[in-house]
């Protein structure tokens, strides 16, 4: 096997990881602009009449459920061929094919309107290549940062997501509004709406990703040994990453921590009109603000926590020692963050708590994925990281289910609350864990593989 050492990692390797998350950056912009642009089609132009309402959140609940569990069923299969293909060649193919992809829904919809059917086919297939790419992405990183590099670079990437949810709602809104402002200026006026402008853009930016991408040398480690067949190839690809993890405890301690966070804070978004509606009425009340106010207020709070976070592990760069306290410590502060916000009446408060429950998630989650990154080695990586994203992933479907379903008969808060001591209880115990505590070293962990039989 390969080691993640930093003598292997070329020179310029930090130089090739900016450029390369430079150019994924404004494919990530142009992809959230198209997805909020995609919401807008979908309410204003398939679905806009009032007695539409059931058919308008049936279709905007199958473009979230298909994407998440694409992430899910996908995942071996993206691992295994991020593990026996060139990765360079994975992104540029996903890229090429996504920006192909994009700028034919352009054309259809320059030219009629695209029933819905089509646009859930075209997001479950941008969808599925998107996975591949990510697949290839993650499991780049050991093979062009140095190691002490691999937090920062995980902050980077979380920085660049973040930053692309605050900016593509304002450029999407002002794309889609291309066709008012140019009112009796030709053909452009005579459009419905500018939402092909904003999938432009996005098909634009993938062709932009994948012509800097094709100058960039991203090594791959060997390709995993052929077993017979794709389908034999799959089984035992996925065989592997779970043997790898079952054997080596102190990963899969994380990777349950990881799952908790994920089930406690998957809903975030329906807490928030949750909490507006119902534990923040009298406060809101009482101030004279009105409900679109009052979450306005939180979601602004939100963002600028999650942005905040980002910011500040892309320019600190993460502990260099000991980095499983940059993934624990953070998580218990996310823990207190759910508790208060599920108990505080006070709108100020809740909002506050709300910013600092994401705040502290970019740092976990650069945190983690370094530690992943350098322990796990780098041939292998594909497949272990696509185990990794089942369990990881599996429980964010589950936690809208519970939150949503128990608020259905209980107040919201205590609901939250109880979410948030489950992720300070979990932390905790893995916080007194030896186990936990030795995550980061190499001799220990294939120690216990040796032990356990690989």
């Amino acid at each position: 096997m390969l080691s993640s050492t930093s003598s292997e990692i070329p020179a310029a390797g930090w130089r090739t990881f900016l450029a390369l998350w430079g150019s994924q950056s404004i494919s990530q912009i142009g992809s959230y602009v198209a997805w909020f642009a995609l919401n807008v089609y979908v309410a204003q132009t398939l679905y806009p009449a009032p007695e539409q309402k059931a058919p308008l959140a049936l279709a905007l609940g199958a473009f979230a459920i298909a994407a998440t569990l694409l992430a899910v069923l996908l995942a071996p299969v993206a691992g295994s061929v991020a593990d026996r293909t060139s990765r360079k060649r994975v992104m540029l193919t996903c890229d090429v094919l996504s920006g192909a992809l994009t700028l034919g829904l352009v054309a259809l919809m320059f030219g009629a309107v695209v029933p819905f059917w089509l646009l859930l086919a075209f997001v479950i297939v941008t969808q599925a290549v998107s996975i591949f790419h990510e697949a290839a992405l993650e499991s780049s990183y050991a093979m062009i940062v140095p190691e002490e590099q691999l937090t920062r670079a995980n902050g980077l990437m979380q920085t660049t997501r973040t930053f692309s949810s605050l900016l593509a709602p304002t450029l999407a809104t002002l794309l889609i509004g291309v066709p008012t402002l140019l009112h009796g200026s030709g053909w452009l006026a005579s459009l419905r709406d500018g939402v092909p402008f904003a999938l432009l853009v996005d098909g634009v930016s993938f062709l932009i990703a994948a012509a800097i991408l094709a100058r960039l040398a991203v090594p791959s480690p060997p390709p995993a040994e052929d077993h017979g067949g794709a389908a034999a190839n799959l089984r035992a690809d996925t065989r592997l990453g779970w043997t790898y993890l079952l054997r080596r405890p102190p990963l899969l301690h994380l990777l349950i921590l990881a799952a908790a966070l994920n089930f406690a804070t998957a809903a975030i978004p329906v807490y928030q009109t949750l909490l507006t509606t119902f534990t923040l009425e009298p406060d809101r009340t009482s101030r004279g603000l009105s409900f679109a106010a009052t979450l306005a207020i939180i979601q602004t709070a939100t963002s600028a926590g999650m942005f905040l976070g980002g910011l500040v592990i892309s320019t600190w760069g993460g502990l260099k020692r000991r980095r499983v306290l940059g993934i624990l410590l953070p998580c218990l502060l996310c823990g207190a963050g759910l508790v208060l916000m599920g108990l505080s009446g006070n709108l100020y408060l809740t909002a506050a708590a709300f910013a600092l429950t994401v705040f502290v998630m970019p740092i976990t989650m650069a945190h983690s994925n370094g530690i992943w990154q350098s322990q796990v080695p780098r041939e292998l990586q594909g497949r272990v990281f696509a185990v990794r994203r089942i369990v990881g992933r599996f429980t964010v479907p589950l936690g809208m289910a519970f939150v949503s379903g128990l608020s259905t008969t209980l107040p919201p808060g205590p609901v939250i609350a109880a979410l948030g001591l489950l992720v300070i209880v979990i932390c905790a115990l893995q916080l007194l864990s030896p186990t936990v505590q030795r995550v980061e070293d190499k001799a220990y962990l294939e120690g216990l593989a040796a032990a356990r039989g690989g």
